[in-house]
């Protein structure tokens, strides 16, 4: 069973400054493959995940990996391990898929998770942090190969690669709802910082 660690979100919530929001969302997936690999995913090496909002220029990086649909861009993300800490996956997945040092500047929240596939489901945590570009070329001291393309944006703009996301059919359509949350969140949580 993936519990959510309360004792961990309020350590966070201390620590760095932010909404602190909790949000519970409910996703159910039409695709009986996709709830199979995010179970799989979960009950094996995945309690969570960190979505990393990085401002660099007062842009946003956003990133796009090959295999993914024409135009498509989003808010990184990468798994928690379980045992891990979660500042600790933030840290090293920003080296992992971009390449490049930061300093946490907020924590935003949590969007709490349940997929959802006929009669079963499954829990998962999405914890967003917002974060300042420090140093490191992206993607060329990336030390993984996942992400294709970066792409630098205004707010504005991250509004309309988020809701591009929600356009996606077929194969794609439950992955694009699932993300379109995180980056909606990581929209929403910069707009209220900047009011």
């Amino acid at each position: 069973m993936n519990d959510f660690n309360k004792k961990e979100f309020s350590k966070l919530c201390q620590k760095y400054s932010g909404s602190h929001i909790i949000q519970k969302k409910e996703l159910r997936l039409e695709s009986k493959k996709y709830f199979l690999s995010l179970t799989n995913s979960i009950n094996n090496d995945r309690r969570g995940e960190v979505v990393f909002c990085v401002i660099k220029d007062k842009k946003i990086i956003t990133i796009r990996s090959s295999e993914y649909p024409k135009g498509v861009f989003r808010i990184p993300t990468g798994g928690i391990n379980y045992g891990e800490d979660i500042e600790q996956a933030v840290i090293r997945e920003v080296m992992e898929e971009l390449g490049v040092q930061t300093n946490i500047t907020s924590f935003e929240g949590v969007i709490k998770w349940t997929f959802s596939h006929r009669k079963k489901h499954v829990n998962f945590y999405s914890y967003l942090f917002i974060l300042e570009y420090k140093s490191g070329t992206l993607l060329v001291d990336a030390l993984e190969d996942e992400v294709s393309e970066v792409k630098l944006c205004t707010s504005k703009e991250l509004n309309g690669i988020s809701n591009y996301l929600l356009t996606l059919q077929s194969f794609w359509d439950d992955w694009g709802r699932f993300r379109y949350e995180t980056t909606n969140f990581a929209y929403i949580s910069l707009n209220k910082n900047n009011k």
